[in-house]
C-alpha cells in the first residue's frame, strides 16, 4: 500500500496564507470598514482627509443610476437655472409627475362597459376644432355615441373627407351612433386609449397644426374651467403615412425614404411636446385592423378642411385662436419648453435692464430650392444694414438660413426680439420668438401679394406685425387685402433703409 503523502510545514504555511488573502479581498468593503473605523486610534473616517483610501481610488465623485454620467455634468452646471430643462430628478414633486402621468397601470387600457355604454361628451367646438371625450374608434370609423344629436354640431363641421378636404366626411369615416345603435354595432368592451390624444385628419400638412392644437387644448386651462387639464399623450395623423412614395419591395434592396411632411420639423415636437408621441396612417391602421373599438378618453381635433368651410377672414388654422378663450399666457409653456431646450434666456424681455440688447434675426431664404427671395442686391444691402447695425451695443444680429440646421435657427429665433424675412413657411417658428412689448415680425412680399398666416399667429400672442411692399409700409390697422397671388417664385424688392429705420422705431417705441 502506498503510503499518504504528507504536506510539509512550508506548504501548509503557504495554504492559510492564500486562504487569509482571498478572504480579505472577497470581503474588501468591511475589511476597510474595520480598518478605518473612527474608534481605532489614529485612523480617520473621512475617506478626503489624509489620502483616504477611497478617495486614492474612487475621487469624491457619487455614483447615480438615475443618471448617465456622459451628460450629467453638462446638464447640472452651476450657472443652470430653475428653469432649465435639464433638472435633477429630486427637483420633480411627486405632485408634477401624478399631474403628468396620471394613475394609469399597466392593466388600464381595456374596457368591459358592459350595457353601460360609453357616451360621448363635447367640451369645446369652434368649425375644426372640437375636443371630446369618448369618441370611439373601431375598423377606422370614429364614433360619436349620443342620444342628443342635436347637441353636437354637424360632422362636417367637425371634420372632412380623407379623400377630399371640401366635402363632410362619409359615412364609413365618421359616424353618429344612438346608445342603443353603439350596443349593438360596438358590442360590450374594448380598449382604452388614456389620456388626451390629439387626431389631425389633414391629408395635407399645414406648419400651424401644432399651435392651433395647442390653443384648442388650452381652452380647458381656464380659471372657470372644471375640466382637469393635462398635456397631450399622443398625436395622431390617420391620413399621412410615416414614409412618402411607395413602400417598397421587402425583398428587394433597401432604399432609404423620405419622411412625409407633417407640417413640422421632426425634431420640434422633440423638444417643444417632449411628453407627445406621433401615430401616422400605418399606426391608425393598426388599430382599425385588430377589429376591436378603441374608446379615446380625450381627444382634440384638428380639421384644416372643416375650417375652411367656416373661416371668412381669418386663415382656417387660425378659428380656435379667435374663437377659443384661453388664459393669456397659453402658449409660454411650449415657447419655454423649447428655449429651455436650446438653453437660451426663456424670460420675456426686460425692458427696463441696461444689460438686455435688442436682438434681430433675418431668416434668408436665399438658399432655398423653392419659394420667394430677395433680390440679390436687396438681400445683400439688408444683410450690411444689419452689420451696420449690429456695430451699436445696444443690438444683436443673427443671419440665418431657412435651409439651416434646425438647432441653430431656432436657437436665433427663441432669443430674438424682433425677425424679419420673405413670406413663406420658414416664418411659421416666428411663434416662438422672445415676447415682449417690442417684439415684432416683418413680413416681406411681393407688390400685390399678401396672405394673413404669420399675422395672424403672431399677432395672437401680441406681437407687432410689420407687411412690406418694397418701402411701402403696412401695419395691423392698414393691412391690405388678402392675395395669395400666382407665382410662388417671384422675386421680392425691399428697401433696407426703411426696415432698419422701422426696427429702430418699434425697439424705442413707448
Amino acid at each position: 500500500m502506498a503510503r499518504p503523502y504528507a504536506l510539509s510545514r512550508r506548504e501548509i504555511t503557504l495554504v492559510l496564507f492564500s486562504i487569509m488573502i482571498f478572504l480579505v479581498f472577497y470581503n474588501f468593503e468591511a475589511t476597510s470598514d474595520f480598518f478605518t473605523n473612527s474608534n481605532l486610534p489614529g485612523i480617520s473616517s473621512n475617506p478626503t482627509v489624509d489620502g483616504g483610501l477611497d478617495m486614492d481610488i474612487y475621487g469624491d465623485w457619487v455614483s447615480d443610476d438615475r443618471r448617465i454620467s456622459s451628460v450629467h455634468k453638462q446638464q447640472e452646471k452651476e450657472y443652470a437655472s430653475e428653469g432649465d430643462i435639464w433638472l435633477k430628478s429630486e427637483r420633480v414633486s411627486e405632485a408634477q409627475k401624478q399631474v403628468i402621468f396620471g394613475n394609469i397601470g399597466v392593466n388600464d387600457g381595456f374596457m368591459h362597459w358592459g350595457q353601460d355604454m360609453p357616451e360621448t361628451r363635447i367640451a369645446k367646438h369652434v368649425a375644426g376644432f372640437s375636443i371630446m371625450d369618448n369618441v370611439i374608434m373601431c375598423n377606422g370609423t370614429i364614433f360619436i355615441v349620443t342620444d342628443s344629436p342635436s347637441s353636437f354640431p354637424s360632422l362636417g363641421s367637425i371634420a372632412s373627407s380623407a379623400g377630399n378636404s371640401h366635402e363632410a366626411p362619409l359615412p364609413v369615416e365618421w359616424v353618429v351612433l344612438s346608445i342603443e345603435q353603439a350596443r349593438d354595432i360596438l358590442g360590450s368592451y374594448g380598449g382604452l386609449i388614456q389620456g388626451t390624444s390629439w387626431l389631425s385628419y389633414d391629408a395635407i400638412p399645414s406648419n400651424y397644426t401644432l399651435f392651433s392644437l395647442w390653443k384648442t387644448h388650452s381652452s380647458l386651462n381656464t380659471s372657470t374651467s372644471l375640466d382637469p387639464f393635462r398635456p397631450p399623450r399622443r398625436l395622431f395623423f390617420p391620413n399621412i403615412p410615416t414614409y412618402e412614395g411607395i413602400q417598397p419591395d421587402l425583398n428587394g434592396p433597401i432604399i432609404r425614404r423620405q419622411r412625409s411632411d407633417s407640417g413640422f420639423h421632426p425634431y420640434l415636437p422633440k423638444a417643444a411636446f417632449p411628453l407627445l408621441g406621433l401615430m401616422y396612417k400605418e399606426d391608425w391602421e393598426d388599430y382599425a385592423l385588430m377589429e376591436m373599438p378603441f374608446v379615446f378618453e380625450r381627444v382634440v381635433v384638428a380639421d384644416f378642411g372643416a375650417a375652411a368651410r367656416s373661416a371668412n377672414d381669418v386663415p382656417p388654422f387660425a378659428l380656435p385662436l379667435v374663437g377659443l378663450y384661453a388664459s393669456k399666457d397659453w402658449w409660454e409653456p411650449i415657447r419655454q419648453n423649447l428655449a429651455k431646450f436650446l438653453h437660451v434666456n426663456y424670460n420675456t424681455q426686460n425692458l427696463n435692464s441696461e444689460q438686455e440688447k435688442t436682438i434681430v434675426t433675418y431668416i434668408s431664404r436665399q438658399d432655398a430650392i423653392n419659394g420667394s427671395r430677395l433680390r440679390s442686391a436687396d438681400h445683400n444691402a439688408l444683410v450690411n444694414a444689419l452689420e451696420t447695425l449690429h456695430e451699436s451695443n445696444d443690438f444683436e444680429v443673427n443671419i440665418v438660413s431657412s435651409e439651416g440646421h434646425w438647432a441653430e435657427r431656432l436657437t436665433a429665433v427663441a432669443q430674438s426680439n424682433i425677425i424679419l424675412g420673405v413670406y413663406g413657411d420658414s416664418l411659421a417658428d416666428s411663434v416662438f420668438m422672445r415676447p415682449s412689448e417690442r417684439s415684432a415680425l416683418m413680413e416681406f412680399f411681393p407688390a400685390d401679394v399678401f396672405t394673413r398666416d404669420a399675422e395672424t399667429a403672431v399677432r395672437s400672442l401680441g406681437i407687432h406685425y410689420i407687411a412690406w411692399w418694397n418701402d411701402r409700409r403696412f401695419e395691423t390697422d392698414s393691412l391690405p387685402p388678402v392675395a395669395p397671388g400666382s407665382d410662388p417664385a417671384q422675386e421680392v424688392q425691399i428697401d433696407p433703409a426703411a426696415v432698419v429705420h422701422a426696427i429702430l422705431e418699434v425697439v424705442t417705441r413707448t
